[in-house]
């Protein structure tokens, strides 16, 4: 019953969002929740549903649910969504997480996080999703750096130093990164364009605090690749955007959502940390 219910909402609310987005129907699934910054620890890591600027829903008609379905037999989990159209936000970023981010420290999926830029050696993301949308999104990791060690279970954003964005995906009408196109970056075949903001904060206006913002987007889309990140933090050193003594306290994979309806699903996410 739930499900139904859910289906509803959602093709409600993709109807209402306006005549230039077509309705969209939720396929099936397994509906986990939908409590603002719910978290469900899975095989893969965290599943966290961020609704971080859910206030510029100023009707109140956003639905954000974390998900799971079977393939083959076997589990798989993600995120569903249907936000409005007419304002240029972005209103979520529904995730899957490693580590202990700054903003949320519990639970942590992945005791090899925190880790010094300085003595990583690797860091790899390989990931497999698949999207199912009428919307405006973007598929991005994201790294947050920290002056020191995330410690205790309290949120801590003033330990905060640089988020690191790596994009792969994005629809036609998602914004651009913040920040200024500084160079591009070509690594083990894929072209980055580099975007830097050395004094980014808090888009949604909740926290006065600010930090280093910096974002590679691919200039192809990719929803399942492999990504060297010591690499792509290597070079952020070199350049001076980023320094090496910071920590890199965890790593996440969502989509930041500015409108419209869909359903992600994680097929695959592995983290290699040495």
């Amino acid at each position: 019953m739930k499900i139904l219910i859910l289906l509803a909402v959602l093709t409600l609310a993709s109807c209402r969002s306006g005549s230039a987005q077509t309705p969209w129907v939720k396929p099936e699934s397994t509906l986990l929740g939908c409590d603002d910054y719910q978290s469900i620890p899975v095989a893969a890591g965290v599943l966290y549903n961020n609704v971080w600027n859910k206030h510029a829903d100023t009707k109140g008609t956003g639905v954000q649910c974390l998900e799971s379905r079977t393939v083959d037999g076997a589990l798989q989990y993600g995120w569903s969504w249907s936000w409005p159209e007419g304002r240029r936000v972005i209103y979520a970023y529904p995730q899957i997480k490693r580590g202990a981010s700054p903003w949320a420290p519990v639970p942590n999926s992945d005791e090899r996080f925190p880790v010094k830029i300085s003595s990583l050696r690797t860091l790899d993301l390989a990931f497999d999703v698949e999207i199912l949308t009428n919307g405006i999104h973007n598929l991005a990791a994201s790294m947050w750096l920290t002056r020191e060690p995330i410690k205790g279970e309290e949120p801590n954003s003033s330990v905060i130093a640089a988020e690191v964005m790596v994009w792969t995906y994005a629809t036609k009408g998602h914004f651009n990164p913040a920040g200024k196109k500084v160079d591009t970056f070509l690594v083990d075949g894929v072209t980055w364009e580099i975007w830097f903001d050395k004094n980014w904060q808090d888009a949604s206006g909740v926290n006065d605090n600010r930090w280093t913002y910096l974002t590679y987007k691919s200039t192809e889309n990719l929803l399942s690749t492999k990504i060297d990140l010591a690499k792509l933090l290597a070079y952020g050193v070199e350049k001076q955007f980023i320094a090496r003594e910071w920590y890199v306290s965890n790593l996440e994979l969502g989509n930041e959502i500015m409108s419209g309806a869909g359903i992600t699903w994680v097929k695959s996410f592995d983290v290699t940390v040495d």
